[in-house]
């Protein structure tokens, strides 16, 4: 059986996350197969959909895997190479394809405010937070939360995110925005420790946790914090598996900080790269999102 892996082909941005999963399909003698989203041919007719993808100048092969993990979409540069790049993910689930994380799923989860949205609604503890196009309501906010971080809408790794306490310097982080057609996302800073939990669930259950303890605010492994292992506790796996249900994800990895007021979702990761976590807990995802994949197929 043919196990799919859709990532573009222009960028990978965590090979030995895509390596650990080929190599899980691998061993459960099966067959990984590469399907780059930005060399696919969707072919729409009446009587269905037909999927081919060509490299270059290769022959176009058709792909039909009745299972596929969704790693990342790449780097879009306007709207409607985005739309692009998740029709043509879609139209592998619309022809048969089990796609996990499911596409509009993934969509939702990896877009912040459509995300906090969700969790807030669902009664789970996130941060303060206003997004706005309007920088004199951005201002305010930062005025209101005293300090606060300026975060990209779909930023990934913890790059270009501003820790500001001053409305008059975040104002020109604004005015930046602004004439480059961008959201301003604003969140009240939380006083936690040197660090925050990243907790891993695959299909419905937590398989481990992580501590990424940092010299600066940002806990992101990409940005240099040092992964530790954490203890499970019943409160951090019940946050992380609902927060993961919620979103309607199979898998996803869930960072929640700990404060004195409590602990808070910080964002729920559809495409998470686990290659700190597995060093710090010894726990492949990868293992466990390819079993949880092969089940979903044989039902």
């Amino acid at each position: 059986m043919e196990i799919g892996i859709i990532r573009p082909y222009e960028v990978e941005f965590n090979p030995g996350d895509v390596a650990d999963l080929e190599e899980a399909v691998r061993k459960r003698g099966h067959t990984p197969v590469r399907i780059y989203v930005d060399m696919l041919e969707v072919r729409i007719e009446s009587a269905g959909l037909r999927i081919r993808q060509s490299v270059g100048k290769s022959p176009p092969v058709e792909v039909a895997p009745p299972g596929a993990v969704l790693r990342h979409l790449g780097i879009f540069r306007d709207f409607e190479q985005f739309l692009y790049r998740v029709w043509a993910a879609k139209a592998l689930e619309e022809a048969g394809t089990y796609v996990m994380n499911p596409v509009e799923r993934w969509v939702v989860a990896g877009d912040k405010m459509a995300a906090l949205m969700k969790l807030a609604k669902a009664g789970l503890p996130v941060p303060p937070t206003v997004v706005t196009e309007n920088m004199f309501v951005g201002y305010r906010a930062v005025g209101e939360f005293k300090r606060a971080v300026v975060k990209q809408m779909r930023g990934a790794m913890g790059y270009g995110a501003f820790l500001v306490e001053d409305p008059d310097v975040a104002f020109h982080i604004f005015s930046m925005l602004a004439n480059i057609n961008k959201p301003i996302y604003v969140q009240r800073f939380l006083e936690k420790g040197p660090g925050d939990y990243r907790v891993v669930v695959v299909g419905g259950r937590a398989v481990g946790a992580e501590y990424r303890r940092a010299d600066g605010w940002k806990t992101n492994v990409a940005q240099g914090a040092a992964p530790e292992p954490a203890k499970l506790t019943p409160q951090l796996e019940e946050l992380a598996v609902k927060a993961v249900e919620t979103l309607g994800l199979d898998y996803g990895g869930v960072d929640i900080a700990e404060t004195r007021e409590g602990y808070y979702i910080l964002e729920v990761n559809p495409t998470m790269s686990w290659q700190g976590f597995k060093v710090a807990t010894g726990v492949n995802p990868a293992e466990h999102i390819v079993d949880h994949l092969i089940g979903k197929i044989k039902r």
